[in-house]
């Protein structure tokens, strides 16, 4: 198919209507394209693409209802073919790559230029990989940080079925769905957890879960993140 001669058909989902309505405006005139549809919330971006198909969203990450995490892991499932920008004031480079990783297409802080807002629609509406300097960095971040947390493993002797059942532990998950996550008993399961907290040198669970958030084996969550994760499980 040649994108090049297609409208790009866009939608925002953004709760401040100041912001909306600036970025709208500037969304409606850009040549080539078709404002479709503007959302408050993710909810009500879902409910109006049943029935307004688009090609490329631009995505705020925090809003009532449903944010902007929860909206792309549900949009990836509704409609994979949606390209997802998101755009935030957030310039945090671990959001970003979690966003990124979770297969969002672009991530543009609110204070980027039309220019750039322009060049990001059309790569990702032309199944191009779009990137900037602060996606870059995200990334870099990412690798160097993935380096310190197997660098600690190895010191601490941990292997992957361990930092799963870390994580878990972390995200409140009870001892029988954490055996049954990891294939292991629930009795083996109390002798892992026992080994683990010798390791780490700690006695409690909320002393093991300070230590794996300072070692980087965890990053907190909030509940409906991992709500989200366990319907995937399922």
């Amino acid at each position: 198919m040649d994108n090049s001669a297609q409208k790009i058909r866009l939608a925002l989902v953004e709760d401040l209507e100041i912001v909306r309505t600036g970025i709208g405006k500037m969304l409606a005139e850009i040549p080539g394209c078709e404002y479709v549809f503007e959302a408050t919330n993710g909810q009500d971006f879902l409910d109006q693409l049943a029935t307004k198909p688009i090609d490329v969203v631009l995505l705020d990450l925090e809003m009532p209802v449903l944010n902007g995490i929860q909206t792309l892991e549900k949009l990836k499932k509704q409609d994979a073919k949606v390209k997802v920008i998101i755009l935030t004031m957030h310039k945090d480079l671990d959001i970003a790559f979690e966003l990124l990783s979770r297969g969002a297409d672009a991530y543009l802080l609110k204070e980027s230029s039309t220019r750039e807002m322009i060049n990001a629609i059309t790569t990702v509406f032309q199944d191009g990989k779009y990137s900037n300097h602060f996606m870059n960095e995200a990334v870099i971040n990412s690798i160097a940080t993935d380096r310190k947390v197997k660098s600690r493993m190895k010191h601490l002797d941990l292997d992957e079925r361990d930092l799963k059942i870390i994580r878990m532990i972390c995200d409140g998950v009870k001892g029988q769905e954490i055996a049954d996550a990891v294939f292991t008993s629930k009795k083996n399961l109390d002798l892992i957890r026992t080994k683990l907290m010798k390791k780490f040198n700690v006695t409690t669970a909320n002393e093991l879960i300070r230590l794996s958030i300072i070692n980087g084996f965890y990053i907190p969550r909030s509940n409906e993140e991992i709500a989200l994760e366990k319907e995937d499980i399922l």
